[in-house]
């Protein structure tokens, strides 16, 4: 299970974090949990941080009972928790340092003024691939493995050639001799990949832009025109506006 704590006061900022969150994980998956908590109580903390699972906390900075930096310190100090990833959401910039970045290992500061529903979507992203380093696709050519991590993956697709599959990586490209549906079977319990047409895997983690009028999905300087009709709609509400 991995819990997502948003620590915020403000109900609108708390609806603002569980949308950027759901358009990641989706909202049908049961192996995540969204956990809002609007004032610091010693009992509520206490009790998400004996969980079982991954966290990743969403903190402000003004908390009613205790700041997010403040509560940041007694959960690595306190509760001995190193593991858990930080995010600060401030309005204050002056907040922002190096100190603070590197004594209570926070992962992002960022502001509530200055794009932050993008900024805090890719900080999500960044907080997940951390928490899920140990998730690799492996396959056998020729007898010899070859593992990638998930986070590394663009896209896969069906070989217009043969029944074999191809893999496109942020740096490299590789053939699969497996079909696009026994990939499919290892891969649709993860989140992040999403089937943009019966034919192609594609990791919405990574996608930088999504041209919806001529169905072309972008991932920096690599693309593919392999978006059905009937997957635009599920896709941008996915990514949202990107």
């Amino acid at each position: 299970m991995t819990y997502f704590i948003i620590y915020e006061d403000e109900l609108e900022a708390r609806d603002l974090y569980k949308s950027i969150i759901l358009r990641l994980v989706g909202d049908k998956d049961e192996s995540y949990k969204i956990i809002e908590i609007e004032k610091y109580d010693k009992r509520t903390i206490r009790d998400v941080l004996l969980l079982e699972g991954r966290k990743i906390f969403i903190l402000d900075i003004e908390v009613p009972g205790k700041s997010g930096l403040d509560l940041a310190r007694e959960i690595r100090k306190l509760y001995e928790d190193w593991e858990s990833q930080m995010i600060i959401v401030t309005n204050h910039q002056q907040f922002e340092s190096a100190k603070f970045m590197g004594r209570l290992l926070m992962l992002d500061f960022v502001s509530k003024y200055y794009n932050c529903r993008e900024h805090l979507r890719e900080a999500l992203v960044d907080a997940i691939h951390i928490l899920d380093k140990g998730k690799y696709f492996s396959f056998t050519v020729d007898g010899e493995l070859y593992k990638f991590p998930y986070s590394s993956i663009l896209y896969i697709e069906k070989d217009k050639e043969d029944l074999s599959s191809l893999l496109f990586t942020k740096k490299t490209k590789h053939s699969i001799k497996m079909p696009i549906s026994k990939i499919w079977k290892q891969l649709e319990s993860d989140n992040r990949f999403f089937k943009s047409t019966r034919s192609c895997i594609i990791n919405i983690y990574n996608i930088s832009k999504v041209d919806f009028n001529n169905r072309i999905i972008k991932f920096g300087t690599v693309e593919t025109n392999s978006l059905s009709r009937d997957r635009k709609k599920e896709l941008r509400e996915r990514i949202g506006s990107r």
